[in-house]
């Protein structure tokens, strides 16, 4: 029972990871916080479900290893931040980058994330007229 549940509920979240930004939005509402000030901190906590569901719907629509590619590319652009934050910065913060770098992600990986579905959709569109 419990893992049926558990099961369920990492399906939702995999096929639909901003459910867990407008849960953390409400909660946060609740708590008192405006949205305004927590949209970065949703999108800082979504980020890692997102990875995750690029991976397993890219995995499910082309069926290769793309984990790889996931992470190159996000390593990639972690050092091309780094190095422009360098560059334009005298005083270099860690932490400054690692969010604008977590920030990026969050943007990239939803673009990728909703392309990933209309390609998904229209492959079974096709293959259901087939």
């Amino acid at each position: 029972m419990v893992n049926g549940l558990l099961s369920i509920l990492l399906g939702i979240i995999v096929l639909f990871p901003f459910i867990i930004t407008i849960a953390f939005l409400v909660g946060m509402r609740k708590l008192g916080k405006a949205p305004a000030a927590v949209v970065g901190k949703a999108a800082d906590f979504t980020t890692p479900f997102l990875f995750f569901s690029v991976y397993i719907t890219s995995m499910t629509i082309f069926g290769k290893g793309t984990g790889f590619y996931i992470t190159a590319i996000a390593l990639l652009l972690a050092i091309f931040i780094a190095v422009i934050e360098r560059i334009k910065q005298k005083e270099f913060k860690i932490t400054r980058v690692v969010q604008k770098t977590w920030r990026l992600y969050f943007l990239l990986l939803s673009l990728s994330y909703i392309v990933l579905l209309i390609i998904g959709v229209s492959f079974k569109i096709t293959e259901y007229v087939k």
